[in-house]
Protein backbone atom coordinates (compact mmCIF):
# COMPACT_ATOMS: atom_id res chain seq x y z
CA UNK A 1 0.00 0.00 0.00
CA UNK A 2 1.29 3.35 -1.03
CA UNK A 3 2.43 6.04 1.48
CA UNK A 4 0.02 9.07 1.29
CA UNK A 5 1.43 12.84 2.25
CA UNK A 6 -1.06 14.57 4.03
CA UNK A 7 -0.46 18.18 2.60
CA UNK A 8 -2.40 20.91 0.50
CA UNK A 9 -2.18 20.53 -3.46
CA UNK A 10 -1.76 23.44 -5.68
CA UNK A 11 -4.34 25.88 -5.20
CA UNK A 12 -6.01 28.78 -7.53
CA UNK A 13 -4.37 30.95 -5.46
CA UNK A 14 -0.79 29.92 -5.68
CA UNK A 15 -0.57 30.39 -9.70
CA UNK A 16 -0.59 33.70 -11.75
CA UNK A 17 0.63 34.43 -15.52
CA UNK A 18 2.48 37.08 -16.83
CA UNK A 19 1.88 37.58 -20.54
CA UNK A 20 3.45 40.37 -22.84
CA UNK A 21 4.84 41.56 -19.83
CA UNK A 22 2.27 41.82 -17.79
CA UNK A 23 0.36 40.03 -15.01
CA UNK A 24 -3.10 38.89 -16.02
CA UNK A 25 -5.36 39.94 -13.42
CA UNK A 26 -8.54 38.50 -15.29
CA UNK A 27 -7.42 35.24 -15.78
CA UNK A 28 -10.36 32.50 -15.09
CA UNK A 29 -8.25 29.60 -16.60
CA UNK A 30 -5.37 27.95 -18.89
CA UNK A 31 -4.41 24.43 -19.45
CA UNK A 32 -1.51 23.11 -21.32
CA UNK A 33 0.29 20.05 -22.69
CA UNK A 34 3.28 18.29 -24.28
CA UNK A 35 2.48 15.65 -26.23
CA UNK A 36 4.49 13.68 -28.58
CA UNK A 37 3.68 11.76 -31.63
CA UNK A 38 4.20 8.09 -30.99
CA UNK A 39 2.98 4.88 -32.73
CA UNK A 40 3.64 0.97 -32.42
CA UNK A 41 6.97 -0.66 -34.75
CA UNK A 42 6.11 -3.86 -35.97
CA UNK A 43 8.43 -6.65 -37.42
CA UNK A 44 8.03 -10.35 -37.81
CA UNK A 45 4.77 -11.31 -35.89
CA UNK A 46 1.62 -9.42 -34.54
CA UNK A 47 3.40 -7.90 -31.24
CA UNK A 48 4.80 -4.47 -31.92
CA UNK A 49 8.82 -4.92 -31.12
CA UNK A 50 8.90 -1.21 -29.99
CA UNK A 51 7.96 2.25 -30.02
CA UNK A 52 8.72 4.72 -32.31
CA UNK A 53 8.65 8.91 -31.45
CA UNK A 54 8.03 11.47 -33.45
CA UNK A 55 7.13 15.52 -33.88
CA UNK A 56 6.69 17.22 -30.78
CA UNK A 57 4.01 19.69 -29.86
CA UNK A 58 2.60 22.29 -27.50
CA UNK A 59 -0.56 23.33 -27.20
CA UNK A 60 -3.13 24.77 -24.60
CA UNK A 61 -5.47 27.80 -24.01
CA UNK A 62 -5.80 30.59 -21.55
CA UNK A 63 -9.44 31.72 -20.18
CA UNK A 64 -9.72 35.44 -19.59
CA UNK A 65 -11.96 37.83 -18.62
CA UNK A 66 -13.30 40.84 -21.87
CA UNK A 67 -11.54 43.59 -20.09
CA UNK A 68 -7.99 41.05 -20.49
CA UNK A 69 -8.97 40.74 -23.75
CA UNK A 70 -9.61 44.57 -24.21
CA UNK A 71 -6.23 45.28 -22.81
CA UNK A 72 -4.14 43.03 -24.91
CA UNK A 73 -5.87 44.02 -28.07
CA UNK A 74 -5.45 47.77 -27.20
CA UNK A 75 -1.34 46.91 -26.56
CA UNK A 76 -1.32 44.48 -29.55
CA UNK A 77 -3.14 47.32 -31.76
CA UNK A 78 -0.34 50.38 -30.21
CA UNK A 79 1.73 47.87 -31.77
CA UNK A 80 0.28 48.26 -34.95
CA UNK A 81 -1.62 44.88 -35.31
CA UNK A 82 -5.27 44.40 -35.69
CA UNK A 83 -5.35 42.33 -32.32
CA UNK A 84 -3.77 40.09 -30.47
CA UNK A 85 -3.97 37.07 -32.11
CA UNK A 86 -1.97 38.65 -34.75
CA UNK A 87 0.96 39.53 -33.05
CA UNK A 88 3.85 37.69 -34.40
CA UNK A 89 4.49 34.36 -31.98
CA UNK A 90 8.18 35.48 -31.60
CA UNK A 91 6.95 37.86 -29.30
CA UNK A 92 4.85 36.14 -27.10
CA UNK A 93 5.84 34.84 -24.26
CA UNK A 94 3.97 33.67 -21.37
CA UNK A 95 5.38 32.69 -17.97
CA UNK A 96 2.83 30.51 -15.29
CA UNK A 97 4.03 30.66 -11.61
CA UNK A 98 3.24 28.09 -9.31
CA UNK A 99 4.57 30.40 -5.52
CA UNK A 100 5.94 28.32 -2.87
CA UNK A 101 3.32 27.04 -0.25
CA UNK A 102 2.88 23.81 1.60
CA UNK A 103 6.54 22.83 1.49
CA UNK A 104 6.67 22.55 -2.51
CA UNK A 105 9.21 24.43 -4.52
CA UNK A 106 8.72 27.38 -6.06
CA UNK A 107 8.16 26.49 -10.17
CA UNK A 108 7.73 28.68 -13.42
CA UNK A 109 6.64 27.03 -16.64
CA UNK A 110 7.78 29.48 -19.39
CA UNK A 111 5.93 28.97 -22.54
CA UNK A 112 7.77 30.39 -25.45
CA UNK A 113 6.58 31.03 -28.87
CA UNK A 114 2.79 31.11 -28.62
CA UNK A 115 0.56 31.99 -31.50
CA UNK A 116 -2.99 32.19 -30.57
CA UNK A 117 -5.43 30.19 -33.30
CA UNK A 118 -8.89 31.82 -32.19
CA UNK A 119 -11.09 33.69 -30.40
CA UNK A 120 -14.83 34.00 -29.38
CA UNK A 121 -16.68 36.45 -27.49
CA UNK A 122 -20.52 35.06 -26.14
CA UNK A 123 -22.75 35.49 -23.49
CA UNK A 124 -25.87 33.65 -22.08
CA UNK A 125 -28.73 35.00 -19.95
CA UNK A 126 -27.87 36.16 -16.57
CA UNK A 127 -24.14 35.39 -17.12
CA UNK A 128 -22.16 38.17 -14.68
CA UNK A 129 -19.35 37.89 -16.90
CA UNK A 130 -18.03 37.47 -20.08
CA UNK A 131 -15.01 34.59 -20.18
CA UNK A 132 -12.70 34.15 -23.54
CA UNK A 133 -11.31 30.80 -24.39
CA UNK A 134 -7.99 31.51 -26.50
CA UNK A 135 -6.53 28.21 -28.15
CA UNK A 136 -2.90 28.84 -28.80
CA UNK A 137 0.32 26.59 -30.04
CA UNK A 138 3.88 27.50 -29.16
CA UNK A 139 7.08 26.44 -29.57
CA UNK A 140 8.52 25.29 -26.47
CA UNK A 141 7.73 24.91 -22.82
CA UNK A 142 10.69 24.83 -19.84
CA UNK A 143 10.08 23.94 -16.51
CA UNK A 144 12.57 25.75 -14.07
Amino acid sequence: MANYVNSQELEWKHADLSFLGTTIRGLRGFKYKKSIESEHLYAAGDQPVGIQSGNKKIEGSIKLLKSELDRLNKAARTAGYADFSEVPYQAIVATFHYKEAFGRDKQTDIISGIKFTEWEKGMEQGAKMMEIDCPFIALSLKSE
